[in-house]
């Protein structure tokens, strides 16, 4: 019994060591000061939001922000800043175990910069229409998550509790997410009036949809799979002649039992058409599967430089 303890130990005690030779290490790189720098701009830009928008329009926000905000308007005693950080601190304390300790600690530094700037950035914006002011919020709140949460950023917040139901209970993090926006909107319609929580939806989406787009950009891509017979001729007869790379999967039908290759490749939206075109002409009894992809990191798309790693020399 005594050793099992003692192996425990020495086992936390060399997990604990290696995390923080990675928080180090990560305190060295250039990719966590700029991760930082983008959530300074984003937090002031949703702080902007928050400040100038949602409070004066009475719309609540999604997560723990619609929290704060649900909490602030039946009390304005404690400022919406203090207010964001109390909601954080048990559920950095339940999701401490859970995560590693660089993205706690940055977390942390994420939590206390939206902290300061939901207390201190104040910039007007003035918009008579409701839905324009839904609109507006969307966009620019969109815009300031994106910026981080596109380099791994984070703010604490329902992210954090999500996971930790989803490990320790297995509920899956949209059912998590769900049901507390679903609350927020239902207490936003009690407290204000039904216009209001529907103005607060139309806010909800516009900003999920706008930060999704800074996420994987503007300019989605096609990942293709091609079954066909002439695996040769699609490639130097189609693929080839909209100036693309392809690979190889070697497979076996379920039927025939014969193998066969199947070419991959990734396209953008604007080379769909052509590709299906000369696919056509090449092979039309092709079997064709075309998938959106979030993100392609490699030649000729996104590089690593341009998603904010930087190499070692």
């Amino acid at each position: 019994m005594g050793n099992s303890i003692s192996s425990q130990q020495r086992f936390a005690h060399k997990k604990m060591k290696e995390q923080i030779q990675e928080l180090l290490d990560d305190l060295r790189s250039w990719r966590f000061w700029y991760t930082l720098l983008m959530m300074v701009v984003g937090c002031a830009i949703f702080g902007t939001v928050v400040n100038a928008i949602l409070v004066p329009q009475n719309y609540f926000a999604g997560g723990a922000t619609g929290l704060a905000l649900l909490i602030y308007s039946l009390t304005d005693s404690v400022s919406l800043g203090v207010l964001y950080a109390l909601i954080n601190i048990p559920i950095f304390f339940v999701g401490f175990r859970e995560f590693a300790l660089r993205y706690i600690v940055q977390s942390l530094c994420g939590m206390l910069i939206y902290s300061l700037a939901l207390e201190w950035v104040h910039i007007p914006l003035e918009t008579k229409d409701p839905l324009t002011a839904a609109i507006l919020a969307g966009v620019l709140s969109g815009i300031g998550a994106g910026l981080y949460l596109r380099l791994g950023g984070s703010i604490g917040g329902m992210d954090i509790l999500g996971t930790v139901l989803k490990k320790r209970f297995a509920i899956p993090i949209g059912t998590t997410f769900n049901a507390i926006n679903l609350t927020i909107l239902s207490a936003n319609a009690v407290l204000y009036n039904l216009d209001i929580a529907l103005y607060t939806g139309i806010y909800m989406f516009v900003f999920s949809w706008v930060m999704q787009r800074v996420l994987t950009g503007f300019s989605q891509r096609k990942s293709i799979f091609i079954i066909t017979e002439h695996p040769e001729e699609v490639v130097h007869q189609a693929i080839r002649k909209i100036d693309r790379g392809a690979t190889y999967f070697l497979a076996e039908g379920s039927h025939s039992h014969t193998s066969k290759r199947v070419v991959y490749t990734v396209i953008n939206l604007l080379e769909l058409g052509r590709l299906k075109q000369y696919l056509f002409e090449t092979d039309p009894d092709a079997f064709v599967v075309v998938n959106d992809t979030a993100e392609v990191i490699g030649t000729r798309f996104l590089t690593w430089e341009d998603e904010g790693f930087k190499r070692r020399p």
